[in-house]
């Protein structure tokens, strides 16, 4: 499929889409088609691009998920250091969430006060 078709099943710009590839997270091949050259993607692509996604939205930035996506899913790192890790995005989401919370905490009092005047 083409980057436009790619898009639309995954929801990502075009311009995302080739970022992840110039980075690696993805690879497409080149299709010739008269004087032209295409980048075709293959179903699994979808895929990846919407786990690419999901981690994202979890807090893993794209080195991580590319870690997680090359090495991993080869069982190139051993399971105790993949705990490692995911131990320690653990700790780093508990803390943005206890930061979230104060940020909460405060603005909700801001706007009480506000509110009561």
């Amino acid at each position: 499929m083409l980057i436009g078709e790619l898009s639309k099943k995954t929801g990502l710009s075009k311009d995302t889409i080739r970022f992840y590839e110039k980075i690696g997270l993805i690879a497409g091949s080149d299709r010739q088609a008269g004087t032209r050259i295409y980048k075709e993607y293959t179903a699994d692509i979808v895929d990846r691009l919407l786990m690419i996604n999901q981690g994202k939205g979890l807090g893993f930035t794209l080195n991580e998920i590319k870690q997680i996506l090359d090495e991993w899913g080869s069982n190139a790192i051993p399971e105790s250091e993949q705990i490692i890790t995911i131990e320690r995005k653990l700790e780093e989401i508990t803390k943005k969430i206890e930061k979230l919370n104060e940020i909460k905490s405060y603005l909700t009092t801001k706007l009480t006060r506000l509110k009561g005047e």
